[in-house]
């Protein structure tokens, strides 16, 4: 599967939350479905989106939070985003294998 055009088309088709703030309180409500954190995300944001997330699926993006933030059609790096709809997007799958 090719994350980064999953990730295009839950942008475009669903909704999906950028940033790790908005991430992280998407998680605490228990919104979202999958949880996205950039590579080189610091590990304090990493093990606080973990810790909210209970159990939702996190997905480690192998790319660079500029890469990610790219991705979101961001000029800025994102380190996390929270998929609240994947619309046509496959992007669930990934917690899959």
């Amino acid at each position: 599967m090719d994350i980064a055009k999953e990730i295009k088309v839950a942008i475009n088709t669903g909704k999906v939350e950028i940033g790790f703030k908005v991430g992280l309180k998407t998680a605490n409500k228990k919104k979202a479905k999958l949880i996205v954190i950039a590579n080189n995300a610091p590990e304090e944001i990493a093990t606080k989106v973990k810790a909210s997330a209970g159990e939702i699926p996190i997905y480690r993006y192998p790319g660079s939070s500029w890469e990610l933030g790219g991705l979101c059609g961001k000029p800025y790096p994102v380190s996390t985003l929270a998929v609240v709809d994947p619309g046509e997007s496959a992007i669930l799958k990934i917690q899959e294998g």
